[in-house]
């Protein structure tokens, strides 16, 4: 990872465009237009964690670096939508896949923590 500091500029409703420092790990930002300086937030590259073909989770680094309640970075993970009924042997592969996504979330996890320990922005 790059040792300089990076900028993106983001447009806000004021008079003129806000320079904030960038993390390394931001995939940048696609939608110019944050709002309220509140609303700016930092988002990176999105992880689908499909085992076996079933998508079961998305997960990304995220940081609202303005945020009035928490500025810290954190790992947001969306749920797929797993209901349904399963069969003994369908259980058996949703059981097998659900511990290859564990292995994928801790993984990114590890990537969380050394973010936050200082070996990354």
């Amino acid at each position: 990872m790059s040792t300089e500091a990076r900028t993106a500029t983001v447009n806000i409703f004021i008079h003129k465009p806000l320079e904030i420092d960038e993390p390394d790990w931001c995939a940048g930002h696609p939608d110019p237009r944050a709002g309220y300086k509140v609303d700016i937030s930092h988002d990176g590259p999105e992880h689908v964690i499909a085992p076996g073909d079933r998508e079961l989770f998305r997960a990304s680094l995220t940081q609202a670096p303005f945020s009035t309640i928490d500025r810290t970075v954190g790992l947001y993970v969306e749920v797929a939508d797993l209901n349904r009924t399963h069969t003994p042997e369908s259980i058996e592969q949703f059981a097998d896949d659900l511990n290859a996504a564990a292995v994928q979330l801790r993984e990114l996890g590890h990537q969380l923590a050394a973010i936050l320990a200082g070996g990354g922005q």
